[in-house]
């Protein structure tokens, strides 16, 4: 198994968060890019092995991810990857329409330009990986980016649900098919367009990014 987005993701979260909350977000990244497989079970002392520290903040870590519905708990094994199957994925596709373009169109006109440098740089971080090939620390960079630019919302309850969301969202799609180079040109592009108070501009492109991850809900078969 590959830990590029675990061992990348644990030095860029910064050093506010607890070590289980740097833990817990690099295991997303992790599930997300696709490097811990759904289905798959993993051992808390592997996991603890890779961060080079100790099995409880590892163990703190997945039990969070288990309440995200991310992972399940496996008696004296470990933690299994949850797959999201397509109506599941619909579902949750269409509650961030519901929620995401709205939430990231009213920050339009509000940020400061140290934010909107902030987030910039963000971006240049999900270009850097595109550029050096490794789409695992693109979609790390790229759920950062997004992490920070829903938490300039300053609503924890609302950002913390729709980060939930995304997460599985994420983990039932295949993160390899996204080119992140164009990903990350249309991130400035919806800096560009929060800078210059677009808010229609800024819903759309959220819009179009949360439904391109799935297909709408009617047109997934019953029972999938």
């Amino acid at each position: 198994m590959s830990h590029t987005s675990l061992e990348s993701g644990a030095l860029t979260l910064g050093a506010s968060l607890s070590l289980r909350d740097r833990v817990a977000r690099s295991l997303r990244a992790s599930i997300t890019a696709g490097e811990l497989k759904a289905g798959r079970v993993y051992s808390v002392p592997t996991l603890a092995s890779t961060f080079g520290t100790s099995a409880t903040p590892v163990r703190e870590a997945m039990l969070t991810l288990s309440r995200e519905q991310l992972v399940e708990v496996v008696r004296n094994k470990g933690f299994r990857v949850l797959e999201v199957g397509p109506a599941e994925l619909a579902q949750i596709n269409e509650v961030r329409l519901l929620l995401e373009p709205p939430a990231i169109a009213s920050l339009a006109g509000r940020l400061s330009p140290p934010e909107l440098e902030g987030l910039r740089a963000h971006v240049d971080q999900i270009l850097e990986q595109a550029q050096r090939g490794n789409k695992a620390g693109a979609s790390a960079a790229a759920f950062v980016f997004r992490d920070v630019l829903l938490r300039l919302c300053r609503n924890d309850q609302l950002v913390d649900f729709i980060v939930s969301l995304r997460t599985r969202s994420r983990a039932g799609y295949p993160q390899t098919s996204i080119d992140y180079s164009r990903f990350a040109a249309t991130q400035y592009g919806l800096i560009d367009d929060l800078a210059a108070a677009n808010k229609q501009k800024v819903a759309r492109t959220i819009a179009y990014e949360v439904s391109r991850l799935g297909p709408p809900l009617r047109q997934v078969p019953s029972g999938s």
